[in-house]
């Protein structure tokens, strides 16, 4: 029982080793980040200086996507101050605020190119696999990953998930 045990583990700290790795290979630098905001040429990190500031070192990606050598446009496209007001957002709003930016830029070429490519990519977590679960595909990247606060491990509610962990 106690090898068992210890098998399992070993596995599930394999797998995360490979998950983190796998995200880190599909999330490197592109030069994405080198264009201004699409369509007002705001300087995000001057503007939401408290998102910028969380993207230092806060809870959330936007600290991991900017150690890989992203900005806040690699992410954030668009008409910022736009997208919040449809959200009803007045200035600056809270990092775990429901603003989140758009699935079609996290599955961009530059980025994790693809539902499937995504699936493919994290195939090694099996059965708890959640880019490929029984559940079908979750159809918004922000339900789990968050890019200025705690991540949500959706599965996790329901599920042990094999002893994996959400990369904050």
């Amino acid at each position: 029982m106690k090898k068992s045990l210890r098998i399992k583990t070993l596995t599930s700290m394999g797998i995360a080793a490979a998950f983190a790795v796998c995200l880190a290979v599909g999330c490197s630098p592109s030069g994405a980040g080198d264009k201004p905001l699409a369509s007002t040429g705001t300087d995000l990190a001057a503007t939401y200086t408290v998102h910028a500031d969380n993207g230092e070192g806060g809870a959330g990606l936007a600290s991991y996507h900017m150690a890989l050598g992203q900005d806040c446009e690699s992410c954030h496209v668009g008409d910022m101050a736009a997208q919040l007001a449809a959200l009803g957002e007045d200035g600056e709003p809270d990092c775990a605020s429901t603003f989140y930016n758009d699935t079609m830029t996290c599955l961009s070429s530059e980025c994790h190119v693809s539902w499937d490519n995504l699936a493919q990519r994290t195939a090694e977590l099996g059965d708890y696999n959640p880019h490929d679960s029984i559940h079908g595909t979750i159809e918004d990247c922000n339900e789990c990953h968050k890019g200025h606060a705690e991540q949500v491990d959706i599965c996790g509610e329901c599920h042990p998930n094999g002893g994996q962990t959400m990369l904050s």
